[in-house]
């Protein structure tokens, strides 16, 4: 039997011992027992247990039941310690109990600390937890692993079956609790021997350093590159110092450097590198989607997680993913915050409705179970999964089957938690699972990979051809002391344990880096020269070591594909035209888009290509938009003249208005209105009817009118082709003629403005155009734009004679001075727009001042940042 330290070292000796079977020529043999501490003290366990060595307390609590007893205990204990992270602090009492078993005398040195301490002293709050999870463990009859080898020392003599000769293999040092447990089962006749896996070689040691920890993780790559391909056959290790804390990073440069296909978007599952540190599995793609489908099935998720979820290619039919996104920008656009499982299916419905009806036959499956035992929970939430679908239609690759293997034995392990826990409510179940899952690390198996990056634990006492050690600056090595904060930091001096003191640290540190000077021919020590912009050194326990220069990559994979190409330029700046007659789509707001930059128009009017839209809280600008207009128009549908709103007192005016903004309110859904804030609705009105009544002092002072047509749909032909416009109002004058007026939310442009080469605000254009069509013999007297904001209202328009509107701009500011020529100057300028929709012309070519770029959000489909070569900032500038 060889125990070993950790997993890693576990099957590193596996995989040598069936190296050197092979190079005897064997080709069968007998798989040798070598198991990691804890698994070894199981199974040392289960024979006590079997030969009766042990009658008492017989219960083998598994980490995550006992886990589970501290967070309920510190939990429960929360009104009279003020806690931050509940949690955190039951980790750290866990951590703290295994302390006192491991560096302790084997006795209960805890109930000492509570004597003349104050409640809320770290020692004696330990104290006391301690005590609460000692009699949970007696009215359980159970032990857990920080018990098991005092336990087994004092049954050693006591046992029936002889155990088989024991070697610890590449423990760097013994806690007391180590060193009883062996003396115990040398003095029962169990022959037990240490060995140091690595072997003694005169290894070539160098030191260097790097600008910065990224550079040194990349020098470190592809030294390692260098290596394994000049002998593909060898073991290559490199240890980073706090790797859990610079996995990501890791991970991408080596996939950079060592993987060119993940550039382009290929698997790395059968990459030339492992690393032994492994991602939370509730990050696993296959996982997250099924705890955010068990969370749906509870309660509302937030809308981007629910949008993910059903783009997930882990459901059934996720070939139409692409087509469920829409979901996502259909909640974005009605502001909804959170998303519930009737949302989704609803969502479903439109695009997928086969995994709809799924999801509404199983949704049942889970709403009749409130408090059950953790087995019960673990069988439904299978059903359910399986009802909705997951894992998906198509074959799991190796790593998804292996995550898929990985959620098995998570709920496995959930239901085992039952012992300790016989019945959960159904959000306590849900929030237990997801902790599991997110404190568990996945490490998908594969093929023994030439590269290994390991951390610092991971990879001591493993030998390699080649070890490159990262990290090693003097701030990290030795790192800083941690001692455990629960327990008296006396006790932990006195004791000498890990990470207590500095000294501590020194030593193990010294310990750790001879042991590495020795893993491997050639070994190189690396430290970054600067972090953050403050200057460092290398740790003084690598300075004896001769200093060599590695030098970091050139460039990267990426830099070198980019270079050696050269780009094909194609012209395509031409849509297919549209037939003569037909009708333009996007009404107005195609020509405006023409002239504004043609691309833009085709983009967003012909192959509706948006932006997608922003995250909001309340209403939409055009939800409010719309509101104005409804508003309005009601108003004046019921008015209709000037001099009807000048008979009108304060109250039926009020009553007017509030009719008015009532009837646009129900415009909106009243499905809608629950997914908003309460008071939305009350404040939505008042805004209505500030700005009405701000913008008919102003219709009070005009001259009189009457509103001759209110949101009427008419259609102009022009440039060969149809456009449907909707026109706000349409008022007739008493002097004679029209005015027109276009409302706007937002800001306006000034008529000064209005007639540059291309045209601007080309919507009041079309409907003058559009007059002499819809009502012949009408004279067009003044057209204007009516800005209704927050900050205030106003209207920007031209006018004939000041008897029309003598608050808009003379029309001898247009071009030709006169209405014939300014209608002359819209139909030819307005109709070689047209033309150009007609033909398709989609160039990107967008008006320099002002740039529509600043509000466009279509520069992913253009590209026109490439093409310029400057930022998005400084376009939006021009």
């Amino acid at each position: 039997m060889v125990v070993t330290p950790n997993r890693r070292l576990a099957r590193f000796l596996h995989r040598e011992f069936d190296l050197v079977q092979r190079r005897r020529g064997e080709t069968a043999w007998a798989t040798p027992s070598i198991l990691p501490y804890p698994q070894w003290l199981e199974r040392l366990w289960e024979d006590a247990i079997e030969g009766e060595t042990v009658t008492d307390a017989p219960l083998l609590l598994t980490p995550l039941q006992s886990a589970l007893q501290w967070r309920q205990i510190v939990e429960a204990d929360v009104d009279r310690v003020p806690l931050f992270d509940a949690r955190g602090a039951a980790a750290l009492a866990a951590e703290a109990w295994s302390i006192v078993h491991q560096w302790g005398t084997g006795g209960e040195s805890w109930r000492a600390w509570r004597i003349g301490e104050g409640e809320l002293d770290d020692p004696a709050v330990f104290a006391r937890w301690a005590e609460a999870y000692a009699a949970r463990l007696r009215a359980l009859g159970a032990r857990d692993l920080a018990l098991v080898p005092d336990a087994l020392a004092a049954a050693a003599g006591r046992m029936k079956r002889s155990l088989p000769p024991t070697v610890a293999a590449g423990f760097v040092e013994l806690t007391p609790q180590h060193q009883r447990l062996f003396a115990a089962l040398r003095d029962a006749g169990t022959e037990m021997r240490l060995l140091d896996t690595l072997p003694e070689i005169d290894a070539g040691v160098a030191r260097t350093a790097s600008a910065d920890p990224r550079e040194e993780i990349a020098a470190a790559l592809v030294w390692a590159r260098e290596r394994a391909l000049a002998r593909p056959e060898s073991r290559i290790g490199i240890v980073i110092e706090n790797l859990t804390a610079r996995r990501e990073e890791a991970v991408a440069l080596a996939e950079e450097l060592l993987c060119p296909a993940a550039s382009l978007g290929e698997s790395t599952s059968r990459a030339p590198f492992d690393v032994s540190l492994g991602p939370p599995l509730a990050s696993v793609a296959l996982v997250n989607t099924a705890l955010d489908l068990i969370a749906l099935a509870d309660a509302p998720l937030d809308a981007g997680t629910a949008a993910a979820l059903l783009r997930s290619p882990y459901l059934i039919g996720g070939e139409s993913a692409s087509a469920r996104a829409q979901a996502e920008r259909a909640w974005l656009c009605e502001g909804k915050r959170e998303v519930t499982l009737g949302d989704a299916i609803g969502a479903l419905d439109r695009c997928s409705s086969d995994l709809a009806a799924r999801w509404r036959t199983a949704r049942d499956l889970l709403h009749s179970m409130r408090r059950s035992s953790p087995r019960e929970w673990s069988d439904a939430w299978r059903a359910w999964l399986s009802a909705a679908g997951w894992p998906g239609s198509r074959p799991l690759d190796s790593n998804e089957y292996q995550a898929r293997v990985a959620w098995e034995k998570l709920l496995v392990d959930f239901a085992s938690l039952g012992t300790v826990a016989p019945r959960l409510t159904q959000a306590r179940a849900l929030a237990t699972l997801q902790t599991l899952a997110s404190e568990r690390s996945f490490q998908p198996e594969g093929g023994p990979a030439s590269i290994q990056i390991l951390g610092v634990l991971e990879g001591t006492g493993i030998a390699f051809d080649a070890l490159w050690v990262c990290g090693l600056a003097s701030d990290r090595w030795p790192s800083a002391p941690g001692p455990n904060p629960l327990l008296p930091l006396s006790w932990q001096r006195q004791r000498n344990v890990a990470h207590a003191t500095a000294d501590r640290e020194r030593e193990y540190a010294e310990a750790l880096t001879a042991r590495f000077a020795r893993a491997a021919p050639e070994v190189v020590f690396s430290s970054a020269a600067n972090v953050d912009d403050h200057a460092l050194s290398p740790s003084a326990l690598i300075l004896a070591y001769p200093e060599r220069a590695f030098l970091p990559p050139a460039s990267s994979w990426i830099d070198a594909i980019a270079g050696s190409v050269e780009l094909e330029r194609i012209v395509d700046d031409r849509a297919p035209p549209l037939p003569p007659g037909s009708t333009a789509p996007g009404g107005a707001s195609i020509v405006a888009a023409q002239s504004d930059c043609p691309f833009q128009a085709v983009a967003r009017c012909r192959l509706r290509a948006e932006p997608w839209p922003a995250p909001r809280t309340g209403l939409t600008p055009l939800e409010r938009g719309k509101l104005v207009h409804v508003t309005l128009a009601e108003f004046w549908t019921q008015v209709r003249d000037q001099a009807t709103l000048l008979a009108l007192d304060e109250s039926a005016l009020a009553s007017r208005i509030g009719a008015a903004v009532d009837r646009a309110l129900r415009e909106v859904p009243a499905s809608r209105w629950r997914d908003l804030p309460v008071l939305l609705r009350e404040c939505e009105a008042k805004r209505l009817e500030g700005l009405v009544r701000a913008w008919l002092a102003v219709e009070r002072t005009r001259p009189a009118f009457t509103a001759q047509a209110l949101e009427t749909r008419v259609v102009l032909e022009l440039g060969g082709v149809e456009f449907s416009l909707r026109r706000d109002r349409v008022d007739a004058l008493a002097a004679g003629g029209v005015a027109i007026l276009d409302y706007k939310t937002g800001q306006v442009e000034r008529p000064r403005q209005w007639f540059d080469e291309r045209p601007r605000a080309a919507q009041i254009g079309l409907y003058t155009l559009v007059q002499s069509v819809a009502a012949p013999g009408s004279d067009v007297r003044a057209v204007g734009y009516v800005e209704l904001r927050a900050e205030g209202v106003s209207v920007a328009g031209l006018s004939a004679d000041p008897g029309a509107w003598a608050e808009l701009d003379p029309i001898g500011i247009a071009p030709g001075g006169t209405w014939a020529s300014l209608e002359g100057w819209w139909r030819q300028r307005l109709g070689a727009l047209a033309e150009e929709i007609a033909a398709g012309h989609a160039a990107v070519a967008p008006r320099l001042r002002p740039s529509p770029c600043r509000n466009c959000g279509l520069q992913p489909v253009c590209r026109i940042e490439s093409v310029r070569a400057v930022e998005p900032d400084e376009a939006a500038d021009e």
